[in-house]
């Protein structure tokens, strides 16, 4: 059991205060005073006039004769914050020695770097633009043309192109070795945490490592009060002792490593590796860094031509399922005929089509009863989209009990009432894994700090590893399809439960159409019907009817059932039509007024109702509606007025803002105020109507008429005082309302 263990992950590398023996580091503020240092090398010391120069000036510690490093310092130093230029190098030789030193920024610090220029003479780099052409024409062998280029450029033995997987983990895609005697490594697999969180962000900061020699003592940094600086950005700083210890299990004692940055982020590494200690030059490293730079940026550019083609070739599949699903009611039904399309698209072996209990399927998939139980499942958990690549623990409740040849597992429910879900399958994949030596850590109890501390692993010898239980896995192409055609059958199921319910609307206001125009029938042709039936029992009760009286009556008749048949026919296309048109004409309205009072009267038994009509002006509409109209108005001022004490029906006209007023005001029960919003819905019947005939309809009529005529109502009413409603006739030529 381990007590106190510190994990790797949680050494704090950048503050190790540990910097290679091949150079010395010097940071200052901006007052070039000097806050830390490593050991200076003896060929440098001649620059000092002491060995004590922590918290000195820089110009103060400097011997005279070199002055003019100073110059160049305080040049090198105003560029760089005058210009925000991130690093600036040169060589320079102090004493006999060549360095290169380096200056450059770290928040609001100066490091002064001065590397060792190696002795070797560099190789000739008239090629490296031929380098570059190589990389820009390759594709599917990019990071196999970028290592064998890095063994060119750089002396090391071994070259690898190492990439992170999406647990962390790593895999070498490319490598190239200049000792044949070397074991390959190429496929295989690396743990996570050889290459510790830490250390990745450090390489997505600083993108180039190296290590002259892992069995080199380091310098320490001298500081002030065991003050910590940040060396991520220091070139030639030390490793943790624990990846030094590493390097020397795996046969190495040098090693470079340069990050692989694709969109802004840690895509991988090459890391290059030899057994004797090794010091490339500064400007060879710098080549391999360009080098590397430029196969990422080629390897981006390839993959946004991959990008391109793919969606391309998923708007085409788009459009050929919205041009179909569009034009068809039933969405699912339509989805059907694409199944081979989109499970050739996804590249599955299955698919599985799921509305209630049909369960349509194509290709390689589960039992019909399995996909049944995962989409219950699916429902309770509710995901948009739902992506399974193996039988993880965190995996809904099911997946791997229905679903155990098909790990894969694409998901794509549909909302809605007419929702449906889309299942793509993919069947298991058996593979052997190689792990360069077993991936697991170790540990070591350390004396010195009583605790378990992490060790690094000794072995590297391939180790297999049997996985079962995983499919190919979904990719970028896959899932982003998948909410694509999510966005475009949720919409157009959105579109289609619009149309449903504008379809809706029109049925019902059909359905109203309909019913108005059958209670129109029943309640406005009383009047005329009654005037009918009155004439006929007069006839049929006399034998010797007057020959001025039998006129009167046959005419009564006959006008009758002409209001009957032109009402039938105004009404019926009054209700069916969108837009009423109609030739207006000056209708004469004290006639049709007065028999309209005289027939009310007799229906609703209102003879003790005194009516007066003033002035009776002409209106300007359509004959047959207006008659309905004034019928179903003055037909309820006489009938809620009849029970009325004295009750009274007034009908006045008058002149208007170039139109004709008509008011009709009665003193029957009146109505609440809080009743008069409703009073125009059909059935509608006042709460205090209770004991007269009626089936509220009449409001309802004309409420449709004044619409489709243009006409003004308002009215006023009081609870047991009477009611009063204006009509505003406008005079016009041509009238043409919309519904």
């Amino acid at each position: 059991m381990i007590f106190d263990a510190q994990k790797c992950e949680d050494e704090k590398i950048h503050l190790l205060g540990l910097v290679q023996p091949i150079g010395f580091l010097v940071i200052i503020d901006r007052e070039q005073n000097i806050l830390a240092h490593s050991d200076i090398p003896a060929t440098a010391q001649c620059v000092y006039n002491t060995t004590e120069i922590v918290g000195k000036r820089v110009s103060d510690v400097i011997v005279e004769e070199w002055k003019e490093l100073n110059l160049q310092l305080e040049a090198a130093l105003q560029s760089i914050e005058k210009q925000n230029t991130l690093r600036f190098s040169e060589e320079i030789m102090l004493g006999d020695t060549a360095f290169y030193i380096s200056v450059y920024g770290v928040n609001d610090l100066f490091h002064l770097e001065f590397e060792i220029k190696p002795l070797y003479k560099s190789a000739q780099n008239l090629s490296f633009n031929s380098h570059l052409n190589t990389l820009s024409r390759s594709s599917d062998t990019l990071w196999q043309e970028l290592s064998r280029i890095i063994s060119e450029l750089l002396p090391y033995e071994r070259i690898m192109v190492y990439k992170f997987n999406e647990d962390s983990s790593g895999i070498v895609v490319a490598e190239t070795v200049a000792n044949e005697q070397l074991e390959r490594f190429l496929g295989y697999n690396y743990p996570e945490f050889d290459i510790p969180k830490q250390a990745r962000e450090l390489y997505s900061k600083n993108h180039l490592r190296f290590i002259v020699d892992a069995t080199a003592k380091p310098t320490t940094l001298k500081t002030a009060a065991n003050r910590e600086f940040d060396l991520q950005q220091v070139a030639i700083r030390s490793l943790s002792p624990i990846h030094l210890q590493y390097l020397q299990n795996a046969g190495f004692k040098s090693s470079l490593s340069i990050s692989i940055m694709v969109m802004g982020k840690l895509w991988g590494l090459v890391c290059c590796q030899h057994p004797e200690a090794l010091h490339v030059d500064l400007q060879q490293r710098n080549l391999a860094l360009t080098a590397t730079h430029y196969a990422a940026a080629h390897f981006q550019h390839l993959k946004n031509e991959k990008r391109l083609v793919y969606m391309e070739d998923a708007l085409n599949l788009e459009l050929k399922i919205k041009e179909t699903i569009l034009l068809k009611n039933n969405v699912y039904q339509q989805l059907k005929a694409y199944s081979a399309d989109l499970n050739e698209f996804m590249q599955s072996d299955g698919f599985a089509l799921i509305q209630d209990n049909d369960i349509h399927i194509f290709g390689s998939t589960p039992p019909r009863m399995h996909i049944a139980a995962f989409v219950d499942a699916i429902r309770k958990h509710k995901p948009n989209i739902y992506l399974s690549n193996h039988h993880h623990t965190d995996s809904i409740e099911g997946v791997k009990t229905s679903f155990k040849e098909f790990p894969g597992i694409a998901c794509l429910p549909i909302i809605g009432p007419l929702g449906f879900h889309l299942i793509w399958f993919r069947r298991e994949i058996e593979t052997v894994k190689k792990w360069a030596g077993k991936p697991e850590k170790n540990y070591t109890f350390d004396e010195k700090s009583n605790s378990t501390v992490p060790s690094p692993r000794t072995s590297f010898d391939v180790w297999m590893e049997q996985v079962k239980g995983t499919s190919a896995k979904w990719t970028f192409r896959e899932s982003h399809f998948i909410g694509r055609l999510r966005d475009l059958l949720q919409e157009t199921l959105l579109k289609k439960a619009s149309e449903i319910s504008n379809l809706n609307e029109q049925l019902i206001e059909m359905n109203n159409a309909l019913d108005t125009y059958s209670y129109t029938i029943s309640h406005d042709l009383k009047n005329p019907l009654s005037a009918i039936k009155l004439s006929g029992e007069f006839l049929r009760s006399k034998d010797n009817v007057p020959d001025q009286m039998r006129k009167r009556m046959t005419t009564n008749i006959l006008d009758g059932v002409d209001t009957i048949v032109n009402m039938l026919d105004k009404i019926h296309e009054f209700s069916k039509a969108n837009v009423f048109q109609y030739e207006p004409e000056l209708i004469n309205t004290d006639k049709f007024i007065e028999e309209i009072v005289i027939h009310s009267k007799e229906r609703f038994s209102a003879n003790n109702t005194t009516v007066f009509c003033k002035e009776l002006l002409p209106v300007c509409g359509e004959k047959t509606l207006v008659y309905q109209l004034f019928l179903n108005i003055i037909g309820n001022a006489i009938k809620y007025s009849a029970k009325a004490d004295q009750p009274f029906v007034e009908i006045q006209s008058y002149m208007e803002n170039n139109g004709v007023i008509f008011v009709i005001k009665d003193n029957g029960i009146g109505m609440a105020k809080e009743e008069l919003d409703t009073i125009y819905e059909i059935f509608k019947r006042m709460s205090n109507s209770a004991g007269f005939d009626g089936s509220g309809v009449g409001m309802a009529i004309v409420k449709r008429i004044v619409d489709k005529l243009g006409i003004k109502i308002s009215i006023q009413s009081n609870l047991g005082m009477g009611t009063e409603i204006h009509l505003y006739f406008p005079n016009h030529n041509v009238v043409s309302i919309q519904k």
